[in-house]
């Protein structure tokens, strides 16, 4: 199912390689565009007909033959049956872009068999359509949306077998300039009645399904005309062994000038009404959360991430009764790995590096030296928090972390608790049923002498763990430290 349409974007992105596009349509035209689109294929592909243009009266009819890739990878071992060309429409438009059209469904079955790898496949979608407008000077879509009904998926091994089935889905892409060489890109995806099935290995035979997956992903900034030049210098040298003294300056310059690559990626996937069937029941949440964010290549580069999770709930027996009550009504985590100079250690490697051989043991230091300038990996918690009816707990700070190292580790972090008598009361309420919840009711009783009163029942702590791992809440040492 991820073969048919993303072929024909693969060959759209080649569009502005040759040919600029007419608003008038014609067989010169169209051959101009076949050429272009086959300029870096293989001839045996190209005479095979794996791409074909012809001209029409108001479009051009853009045939894409998955058959001839499939002939050439029998020899490797995979045999794949169903397959059938794709037909995509591209209408010119008078500002150079193309709307592009098409509709396929697809059911292809292969297997594989390479020596110790063995297995076999399956994708089936029932319907699919693509209708966007291609603007072959950002090489993407300004704006484009993709349908599919009924998508499924199966993988076949001695080892493992995966079945995943989504029913009705939709995706929107779009794109915006902002200023010269900078591109703004947004997603967004609704994927409804996910289903996967699991079966083999230690598991045994887990199923994972959720109601619906929303996702999200917006690209800031993306240097979209240096990649350009990037994409094309690749592949204009890729039948190339050996880059001459001048092709490699050229390659170390486009790949300065990409730097910071993009300004800002942040993703954010959630799915609703989530179940996990294992042996030992059925594990549940009214909504798992999962984002990641980053800033790019830069001398400072953050990479956020975080899961979120809402109403959880276990098998029904699997805890005791006391444990159940304790449970999160929500829980959050979200920190992210900050102050990384990924930027400084990318033009070490293109002042220094010879990439025609692996890095040496001193260049691999280096890199890590540079990678984190202070020898510490800074990690922020922005957000650990769990909350039900009988606790509010909250935690955010900072952590910085040796690498390869036992000591030298350090942290400064809040954590901040409400409802605290309530959840003392809670546990000492239950010590009998659960004996660990008394242990735990004498120590939060203790440690609530080094707690700010916040007031309505709130409380705080500032915890600071030294280089030496000496530790002081709210300024205070810890009475075994003293």
């Amino acid at each position: 199912m991820r073969r048919t349409i993303p072929l024909i974007l693969a060959a759209l992105a080649v569009l502005s390689a040759g040919a600029a596009p007419a608003a008038e349509v014609s067989d010169r035209a169209a051959g101009d565009i076949e050429r272009s689109l086959t300029r870096y294929l293989p001839p045996e592909l190209v005479s095979a007909g794996l791409l074909t243009v012809q001209a029409a009266t108001t479009f051009y009819e853009l045939r894409i033959d998955p058959a001839v890739l499939a002939a050439k990878a029998r020899a490797g071992g995979l045999a794949v049956e169903g397959l059938k060309p794709v037909t995509a429409y591209l209408r010119p438009t008078q500002d150079g872009a193309y709307r592009v059209e098409a509709a396929t469904s697809l059911d292809v079955k292969g297997s594989f068999d390479r020596g110790a790898a063995k297995g076999s496949f399956s994708y089936l979608v029932e319907a699919m359509k693509l209708d966007g407008v291609y603007d072959p000077e950002i090489l993407y879509f300004r704006a484009a949306d993709w349908t599919a009904k009924s998508l499924a998926f199966a993988s076949h091994s001695p080892q493992q077998s995966v079945e995943a089935r989504f029913g009705e889905s939709a995706m929107r892409v779009s794109a915006e300039t902002k200023t010269a060489g900078l591109l703004d890109i947004a997603g967004t995806g609704v994927l409804n009645a996910f289903t996967e099935t699991i079966t083999g290995g230690e598991q045994g035979r887990v199923e994972i399904s959720a109601d619906v997956v929303n996702v999200d992903v917006n690209l800031d900034g993306a240097r979209y005309k240096v990649f350009h030049d990037l994409v094309f210098f690749v592949l204009d040298n890729l039948q190339k062994k050996d880059l001459s003294p001048a092709e490699a300056a050229k390659l170390k310059e486009l790949l300065r000038a990409a730097l910071p690559v993009f300004d800002n990626l942040t993703e954010t996937i959630t799915a609703s009404n989530v179940t996990v069937d294992t042996a030992q029941g059925t594990f549940a949440a009214r909504s798992v959360r999962y984002d990641i964010a980053m800033n790019g290549i830069a001398h400072a580069t953050r990479v956020g991430f975080g899961v979120d999770i809402e109403g959880p709930s276990p098998p029904a027996g699997l805890l005791p009764a006391a444990f159940e009550g304790a449970l999160p009504e929500r829980a959050t985590f979200r920190a992210a790995v900050t102050d990384l100079d990924l930027a400084g250690a990318l033009t070490y490697l293109l002042d220094t590096a010879d990439f025609s051989r692996p890095l040496t043991e001193e260049e691999s230091r280096e890199v890590g030296r540079i990678v984190l300038p202070t020898g510490a990996m800074n990690i922020a918690f922005e957000d650990v928090s769990a909350v039900s009816a009988v606790y509010d707990v909250h935690l955010s700070g900072r952590m910085r972390v040796q690498p390869g190292k036992k000591d030298g580790h350090s942290a400064e972090v809040t954590i901040t608790a409400r409802d605290f008598d309530r959840t003392v009361a809670y546990l000492q309420q239950n010590a009998a049923a659960v004996p660990q919840f008394g242990q735990a009711a004498f120590m939060l009783l203790m440690v609530k002498g080094f707690a700010k009163d916040l007031g309505n029942g709130a409380q705080s702590w500032d915890i600071a763990v030294g280089e030496d791992g000496k530790v002081l809440i709210n300024g205070r040492p810890l009475p075994f430290q003293q």
